[in-house]
């Protein structure tokens, strides 16, 4: 599709104000679309502005494309109030009777702004970047859409999963030579052996957040701890449920024992997950048959790193790219030379990372 006409793009740059590239516009309006569906599946009425039309007063949230080079360049949203609404305001604002301290005016104009900052946040919150129109152009309605970012919430989400996860599996495991139930074969030291590094690690984390993102973190853990405990119920009964995962975001919410290495350092949530998750996967990888045998190993493992793989089937690539981003930087910030390894190849190992892809993610 040719979005705009050769020589009406001629006559632009002749004028000072060119079009910028086909290909460029053709990515703006999969992202006005994309910005369309999630206003949509918020529940606000939300439609595409067709390209080369006009902008119509259609009520509810118009997402367009400016196609011109340069900053202001890419998708918009603008609400447009209905039609009642409309009407009656521009009756105040006609060149014979103008009255711009008309009730009604000022009434619509609230509703305009208050719409646009709904708008802002419900695109923030589902990944996009987003700014004030009027930073880049004081004429300008409405807000500016940059692009998509990864989810945090979603990183955080399956994380937290597999951080809870990998410790209720080590942990749910009976000791060497207890017949009384499966899986069998980690000693209580072995289990602490196997789990008290990524432990530190959140605990560590945790207390070189902010307040507010600490408090967050918390709540995460025990919101996550809880579903997962309840998902447990349903595949085991009540009775034969890990009651263990509900305890567990407590122990990890925990003052560390020891201040941390590198106190004031400031982190994310995100990238403390990342440390914690690769830690205790690393912990059993590098395990000897002593405190956790091969077979036991490899169910725990392949049972956790599937769960992450299944979890990133429908996302975004953004999020794929971001999740693979934090397990690169934990490995860069890895000191112990045997662990360092281990999460240098994660990526690639579980399949992360296809061919030919290394080059872009590091």
């Amino acid at each position: 599709m040719t979005y705009i006409d050769p020589q009406k793009r001629g006559n632009a740059e002749k004028n000072g104000s060119p079009h910028a590239p086909e290909e460029v516009i053709a990515e703006w309006h999969a992202l006005a679309k994309k910005v369309c569906r999630e206003l949509q599946h918020a529940g606000l009425p939300a439609y595409v502005q067709h390209p080369n039309t006009l902008a119509d007063r259609q009520a509810g949230a118009c997402v367009s494309v400016d196609t011109i080079e340069g900053p202001t360049g890419g998708v918009h949203v603008s609400w447009n109030a209905g039609e009642s609404l409309t009407e009656a305001a521009l009756e105040f604002m006609q060149p014979d009777r103008l009255d711009l301290s008309e009730p009604v005016i000022e009434h619509g104009t609230r509703i305009v702004s208050l719409m646009d900052e709904t708008i802002k946040s419900v695109l923030t919150l589902a990944g996009f970047r987003t700014r004030d129109a009027v930073e880049l152009n004081d004429l300008a309605p409405g807000t500016y859409v940059a692009g998509k970012q990864p989810r945090q919430w979603f990183i955080e989400h399956i994380l937290t999963e597999g951080v809870l996860g990998l410790i209720g599996a080590i942990r749910s495991c009976d000791p060497s030579g207890d017949d009384s139930g499966e899986p069998a074969g980690i000693s209580a030291e072995g289990k602490a052996r196997l789990t008290g590094r990524g432990i530190r690690i959140v605990q560590d984390g945790l207390h070189r957040l902010a307040d507010d993102d600490r408090q967050e973190f918390a709540r995460v853990f025990r919101r996550l701890a809880g579903a997962m405990h309840s998902q447990d119920m349903v595949y085991r009964g009540f009775w034969k449920a890990d009651r263990s995962l509900l305890e567990l975001p407590d122990e990890l919410c925990l003052p560390a024992q020891e201040p941390p290495a590198v106190a004031g350092t400031s982190v994310t949530r995100s990238q403390v997950l990342a440390a914690a998750y690769m830690a205790v996967l690393g912990s059993i990888e590098l395990a000897d048959e002593n405190t956790v045998d091969d077979d036991e190993a490899v169910k725990i493992t392949e049972a956790w790193t599937g769960t992450l793989l299944r979890r990133l089937d429908q996302a975004p690539d953004e999020d794929r790219q971001e999740l693979i981003h934090l397990f690169r930087e934990a490995a860069r910030e890895e000191t112990d030379p045997a662990h360092k390894a281990f999460a240098s190849g994660f990526p690639e190992a579980i399949g992360l990372v296809e061919e030919g892809e290394r080059a872009t993610t590091t």
